[in-house]
Formats: structure tokens, C-alpha cells, sequence
């Protein structure tokens, strides 16, 4: 190959390094210049050597499936490829014929396809904790990969390594966006992202309101709040959560109501760069009760498929009534609310009534959203 069609394709590889379509696009046109059948690449943990992503040319998205989780088992080429020095290309000469063609993997996965020679690297950045197995495939109409071949795709290497890096810088960053999104679509509550010793790690707009309020601040990168009943409230929340990490407690997300405001704490992965260093944190929601008293009964009706009785007590229990203020305000036994509420609970999936708040909202919120744009 010459040196002018070498840089093209460096040049090609670095373009479309960040994307999976990039990798097949590079790979498509080596076959071009190096004859091949097709090109499969197995993105790993190099720790674990468990299988993060296979990625292949004319092989459809079913069989890559089976082949991470079968073939790769009894692909004979991936097992001496671990075997071999890393960073080289080694051709089917060094692999017995006699054993390719005897193989399960041949028989069932290579042979349909028309494969017959094979090459291939094992190619690792412990910087980044990945690898990849690379293996370039050709039919019986070819003969063996040459000297020069190898020569070849040797030359890609470092590239190839280079690629691997910046491919799982993409992924960890499309992760890390990911993360902070999930915090910052929260539309019905102040959300506040946290480590376990109060840090703060991000928020969303409500949480910024109650930072510019003074109703909350941030004192040595920590989160508190100016209310002694609400900043205790939070605390013993927080202090409940960590007895369910530690398998103490029965659910994994708790609550609480103060004069003001419901508030629900759960664990929550912190976005983190690298998957082998995630960390758990706290989701905080806080929301002031003032919020709910508006819910219309129609559309409490029609969202969720509520009867109008069962309707007008989320509506009062929105308003922070208890059970006996309903029971007084409707006119009907306590029991019937408690009915009421057993109903709406099961209808909702629910199992208290700061979750069924919590869910109503939410999806109150959403569907104003909607109209609104």
C-alpha cells in the first residue's frame, strides 16, 4: 500500500473514531486494499475479558448477538489471538488448519459466511481499562494474509489504539451527559444530585430557585438548607437511605412531608468518565406543598383513570389534609377514604401517599409540558 493511501486511511480512522458506523466505515475501505470478506471487532474489559461490544461487517445485529455470548466461546482465532504477543497481527498460519476447520465456531458461524483465512491483533489501552480483539476474515477464494499484509495492518496499530481511546472517551461522555440529563428533566421538583457527605454535584432549574431564594444554600461545595425543620427532616432521610444501602431497610426510596414542603430522597449513580469508578449518590426532590393545590379533578379523572370520588381525595390529600379532614370535607366515614386511597394506591402503584404525590405530579408536569410546546 502506498504511502499516500496509508495517511487516507489514518486520516479516515481519526474522522470517525468516536462512532461505532466510523470503525465499520474505516474497516470497509482496508478491505478495499487488502482483500477480505469481513471485519469483526470485540470491544473488552481487559480485567474481566467480558464482552462490552461486537461490532461487525456483514454480519447482522442477531448473529453478533449470538456470537458474544456463544461463539466467542468457541471461537478458536479469539483464544489463541489471547494467547499471542499484543500490538501484531498474526495470521491463521500460527493456528493449525486442522483445528480452524474442526472447530464449532467454523462449522457453525465462519463456513455459512464463506470464511476461510483469517487475521487478526489483540489491541489494549490499560489507561482506559478496554481492548479489542480485531480480526479480518477472507474467503476460500483468497489465499493466506502475507508477510506484507501483516506488515500492513501493523502499521495501523497505534492509530488503532489511539481510536480505542477516543471511542470510550465518547461513550463515557455521552454517559456523563446522560447522568446530569437525568437530574435536570426533573420538572415537578427542586432535584438535587449529591454524594453521601452532603457534596453537591449538580441540580436542576427548581433547585437554582431555592439557592437564589436563600431557602437553600451551598456552604464548602455542601448542600444545606436556612429551615432547621426541613435541613433535619432531610438529614434523617438521607441517614434512612444509607441503612437501605447497608440492607437494613425495605425500600429504596424514602420520604417525608414538613409544613412546606415533601421531600424524597433515593440512591442515584453519579455520572462519572469512567464505568469502573462510578460512584452512588443521593437524588434529592424537594417540592413545596403550596404546589399541589391546584389539581383539577377532571384531569386527575382522565390521567390516571380515577373514579371522581377517588379523584377528589388526592385532590384534598394533595392540599396536605389528612384522612380525617377529607372524611370531614366529604362528608363520609374515614373508612371510605381509606378505601378510596387503597384503590387509587393499587391504580397508581403506589405504596404511600408521598409516592402517589410524587407520581401525580410528575405526570401532571409532563402533561402541561406537552400542551405548552
Amino acid at each position: 500500500m502506498h504511502s499516500g493511501k496509508l495517511s487516507q486511511l489514518i486520516g479516515e480512522l481519526y474522522r470517525h473514531a468516536h462512532i461505532a458506523d466510523g470503525w465499520m466505515a474505516f474497516f470497509a475501505m482496508l478491505e478495499t486494499e487488502i482483500p477480505s470478506r469481513s471485519t469483526t471487532l470485540m470491544f473488552e474489559e481487559i480485567e474481566t475479558h467480558t464482552t462490552d461490544m461486537v461490532l461487525s461487517r456483514h454480519i447482522s445485529d442477531d448473529e453478533l448477538q449470538v456470537y458474544g455470548e456463544h461463539y466467542i466461546q468457541t471461537d478458536v482465532w479469539a483464544k489463541e489471538m489471547a494467547e499471542l504477543p499484543l500490538f501484531t497481527f498474526h495470521s491463521n498460519e500460527v493456528l493449525s488448519d486442522r483445528i480452524f476447520l474442526s472447530s464449532e465456531f467454523y462449522a457453525d458461524y465462519t463456513k455459512p459466511l464463506d470464511i476461510r483465512y483469517a487475521c487478526g491483533a489483540y489491541i489494549e489501552d490499560p489507561k482506559i481499562g478496554q481492548a479489542f480483539r480485531v480480526t479480518i476474515q477472507r474467503g476460500h477464494r483468497h489465499k493466506p494474509f502475507s508477510q506484507t499484509e501483516l506488515d500492513t495492518l501493523n502499521l495501523f496499530i497505534p492509530h488503532l489504539q489511539n481510536a480505542l481511546t477516543i471511542y470510550k472517551r465518547h461513550i463515557a461522555l455521552e454517559s456523563l451527559q446522560s447522568g446530569f440529563n437525568a437530574i435536570t428533566t426533573i420538572l415537578d421538583s427542586a432535584a438535587y444530585l449529591l454524594r453521601y457527605d452532603g457534596t453537591l454535584v449538580s441540580n436542576n432549574k427548581l433547585a437554582e430557585e431555592l439557592l437564589s431564594q436563600d431557602a437553600a444554600l451551598v456552604s464548602g461545595g455542601k448542600l444545606s438548607f436556612k429551615s432547621h425543620k426541613l435541613r433535619e427532616t432531610v438529614n434523617q432521610l438521607i441517614h434512612s437511605l444509607g441503612q437501605f444501602i447497608e440492607n437494613k431497610a425495605s425500600a429504596s426510596r424514602t420520604y417525608a412531608r414538613t409544613e412546606n414542603y415533601q421531600i424524597s430522597v433515593e440512591p442515584h449513580l453519579l455520572p462519572s468518565l469512567t464505568t469502573d469508578d462510578q460512584e452512588l449518590g443521593i437524588l434529592l426532590q424537594i417540592k413545596h406543598i403550596e404546589s399541589h393545590i391546584d389539581l383539577d379533578i377532571a384531569g386527575l379523572e382522565t390521567l390516571f383513570k380515577l373514579t371522581t370520588s377517588e379523584a377528589n381525595v388526592t385532590r384534598l390529600l394533595a392540599r396536605g389534609m389528612v384522612v380525617k379532614d377529607i372524611s370531614d370535607n366529604m362528608g363520609v366515614k374515614e373508612s371510605t377514604i381509606r378505601s378510596h386511597l387503597k384503590a387509587v394506591f393499587s391504580k397508581l402503584r403506589v405504596r404511600s401517599q408521598a409516592e402517589l404525590l410524587t407520581k401525580v405530579n410528575a405526570s401532571l408536569a409532563r402533561t402541561r409540558l406537552e400542551l405548552s410546546s
